[in-house]
């Protein structure tokens, strides 16, 4: 990963394991404190920025036996 000339660049890695039905982080995955982080530069796509604003991890419900 390069930069040009006087900008900065962030790389963030992780170490995830996708199933079917849940995802865990194996390595890396600290939550991010995105207090600190602020950017003068804005998705324009409203469809992409809403789905990088979505949750990461969706709780799936547990269905119950009948008996």
């Amino acid at each position: 990963m390069s930069e040009k000339k006087g900008e900065i660049v962030a790389q963030f890695k992780a170490t995830v394991v996708v199933q079917p039905k849940s995802t865990a982080i194996l390595c890396g995955g600290k939550a991010l404190n995105k207090a600190g982080l602020d950017s003068d530069k804005k998705i324009k796509d409203a469809e992409l920025a809403a789905l990088i604003a979505s949750e990461l991890w969706k709780e799936e419900k547990v269905k119950k036996e009948k008996k």
